[in-house]
C-alpha cells in the first residue's frame, strides 16, 4: 500500500506544523497539528525529536495501518510558506526566513514552497466546515492561528497536485 505524507509548515517564532495523509483511492486527512515555539532553534529542536517528522508518520502508520506495516511504502512531500517582505515602516520579522534555511538544509529540492496568499484559497470559513479548525487550547498555544495556516497549506498542496480524492471529498457539491 502507496500512502502520500504531506508536512505543511507555516514558519515563524511559533511555527505552525501540519502533517496530511492521503493516497491513490483516500482522501487528505490531518493526522498532526501543532505549533512549534522557540523560532528558529525551537523548530530545528523538533525536527530532530521527531526525526525531521518520521517518527510521526511511522506512529501513525503503525497504529493506522498495522497488518500492512510490513510493507507500507510512504513518501512525504515538505510544503512550506516563504517569506514575503511586506511593506510598512517596521523592521521585518526575519524568523521565518531562518527556518526556511534549516527546512533546505533538512529536506534540498523536495519542498514545495508556497505564498502567504496561498491561504486564501482554503481560508478560515472551510476549516470550521470540515471541523479542521485549530484553537489554542488543542495545539497548547495562545491560540491555534499558526496550526491553521498549517493546516491550509496542506490543503493548497492537495489541490495544486489535483487530488481527487481530496477534491471530491471536501468541494464536491
Amino acid at each position: 500500500m502507496d500512502i502520500n505524507y504531506v508536512m505543511a509548515v507555516d514558519p515563524g517564532k511559533a511555527t505552525g506544523v501540519a502533517f496530511g495523509r492521503f493516497a491513490l483511492d483516500m482522501p487528505m486527512e490531518i493526522i498532526f497539528s501543532g505549533i512549534i515555539p522557540g523560532g528558529t532553534y525551537g523548530f530545528a529542536e523538533w525536527l530532530y525529536n521527531t526525526h525531521d517528522g518520521k517518527t510521526i508518520i511511522e506512529n501513525d502508520c503503525s497504529y493506522n495501518f498495522p497488518e500492512q506495516y510490513d510493507e507500507l511504502d510512504y513518501h512525504m512531500d515538505v510544503v512550506c510558506e516563504t517569506f514575503k517582505a511586506r511593506g510598512g515602516n517596521f523592521a521585518p520579522d526575519l524568523e521565518p526566513v531562518r527556518i526556511e534555511g534549516i527546512i533546505i538544509d533538512h529536506f534540498g529540492n523536495i519542498i514545495n514552497w508556497q505564498s502567504p496568499s496561498d491561504k486564501s484559497l482554503i481560508g478560515d470559513q472551510f476549516l470550521k466546515e470540515n471541523d479542521l479548525w485549530q484553537t489554542g487550547r488543542d495545539v497548547g498555544h495562545t491560540d491555534g492561528r499558526d496550526a491553521n495556516d498549517a493546516i491550509m497549506h496542506a490543503f493548497v498542496h492537495a489541490m495544486r497536485i489535483r487530488h481527487i480524492p481530496t477534491l471530491e471529498a471536501y468541494w464536491r457539491q
